[in-house]
């Protein structure tokens, strides 16, 4: 029995220590990850020097902010400079993490997939969970994914928890069609 404690001890602390170094990496690059290369990518809020050289290394024409206009925060403002600097199209959707997006928020989203220059930057705070619908949305209705296939974006490599207050993510891309 105590083999069997140590064997399920050192399991548990390896996994801990793998998700910490994991999490570590992704809050360090953003959680920047392509959706679809050379035309979508995805990432949690990142930093002026951070939103400099993605959108400079990946040429982003485009992006999408998710958590809505918020003209008095410092990382609004420089992400308003960069994409100024830069000549992105910047868009603004208010999601919340927790409430499933209306009807009007996805079409919205859609037609901005539709119409925006490309390459696009969709981004939320964490990368995980708007950021993570909004990809999945791109992968079904964009790059014409299985519905199966395009749900992967939902997920804990994204640091999506696919259980919990976001869950409301996951209920919203189930009802697309």
């Amino acid at each position: 029995m105590k083999k069997i404690l140590k064997y399920i001890s050192v399991l548990f602390l390896s996994l801990a220590l793998i998700s910490g170094v994991y999490y570590e990496y992704n809050f360090k690059t953003g959680n920047f990850h392509a959706i679809t290369a050379g035309e979508a990518y995805r990432s949690a809020q990142l930093d002026k020097a951070q939103l400099n050289y993605y959108t400079n290394k990946y040429k982003i024409k485009s992006i999408l902010n998710l958590r809505g206009k918020e003209p008095e925060s410092q990382w609004y403002k420089d992400e308003l400079k960069v994409s100024n600097a830069r000549r992105i199209t910047h868009y603004d959707i208010t999601l919340s993490a927790l409430c499933e997006p209306t009807d009007k928020d996805v079409a919205e989203m859609i037609d901005i997939f539709k119409s925006a220059p490309r390459p696009i930057l969709i981004h939320c705070l964490g990368g995980a969970d708007r950021s993570g619908l909004g990809a999945a949305i791109w992968k079904r209705v964009i790059d014409k994914e299985p519905k199966s296939k395009a749900a992967r974006q939902l997920s804990l490599p994204y640091g999506h928890l696919p259980f919990g207050k976001t869950r409301v993510m996951d209920k919203r891309f189930e009802k697309l069609d």
